[in-house]
């Protein structure tokens, strides 16, 4: 079995003032919330069973999850909001198998069972599903060469070309490495700096290209981008 975490702890700061009203992962897009484009998207990979990490506004979020889906879903609630990598572990003891970190604000137009397929194959601890691009102050630098990845940097001040997209697969092995992450910078516990180290204690982590296209939901722009892509501009 595989489990699907979606991280939906966070505050939505650049949707403001939207998110000052709704969580971030009800705002709608195509008519459609956020969370609910995340879970149609695990449940298309073949994910049934999927945790929920929720801080800011929880219970909108509970309530709307209450009522509108059929799917089993377990919660777990970081009690800050301290990074990535902190959320994630919050889950911990809800999850003892491989797992699919789909975060809640990026929207996938085509099914990408494929990079499950890889991970698995692969016997991976770790795979990351990247696109070619640059981190443009808000994703990360992948270094990928011949499918391992050999350094990852959250949003950096330079591009090896690659980036993420939003979903990574992880074995639980992954936990350890989040409980012992630093601090960055910016003050948080990035899931990047746990990859890193996954890397450098010679783990198995891959990266595998995007098919199709993917919107991540940061802006009111995106909101719009995002619905002429798909086809339902208001």
């Amino acid at each position: 079995m595989v489990i699907g975490l979606i991280p939906a702890a966070g505050r939505g700061e650049r949707l403001r003032p939207l998110t000052d009203r709704i969580p971030k992962p009800l705002i709608r897009v195509c008519g459609k919330p956020l969370i609910l484009h995340a879970i149609e998207h695990l449940n298309a990979i073949g994910v049934d069973e999927i945790v929920v990490a929720l801080h800011y506004k929880k219970e909108k979020i509970i309530e709307f999850l209450k009522s509108q889906i059929d799917v089993s879903i377990k919660y777990c609630y970081p009690d800050k909001l301290l990074g990535l990598a902190y959320t994630i572990y919050s889950a911990k003891d809800l999850i003892n198998e491989t797992f699919i970190v789909h975060l809640a604000d990026n929207i996938f137009m085509d099914n990408c069972k494929y990079v499950l397929n890889e991970h698995i194959k692969r016997r991976a601890d770790t795979t990351l599903l990247v696109e070619r691009g640059d981190p443009e102050g808000r994703y990360e630098a992948i270094r990928l060469e011949r499918g391992r990845i050999l350094d990852i940097v959250e949003k950096a001040e330079f591009s090896y070309g690659y980036r993420g997209t939003g979903i990574y697969i992880f074995e639980p092995i992954l936990f350890n490495y989040c409980k012992n992450v630093k601090k960055s910078d910016r003050g948080e516990l990035e899931l990047q700096d746990a990859i890193k180290n996954m890397i450098d204690d010679g783990r198995r982590v891959f990266g595998v290209l995007l098919k199709g296209r993917r919107v991540e939901i940061t802006t009111e722009e995106d909101i719009r981008r995002a619905e002429e892509m798909m086809g339902c501009e208001k």
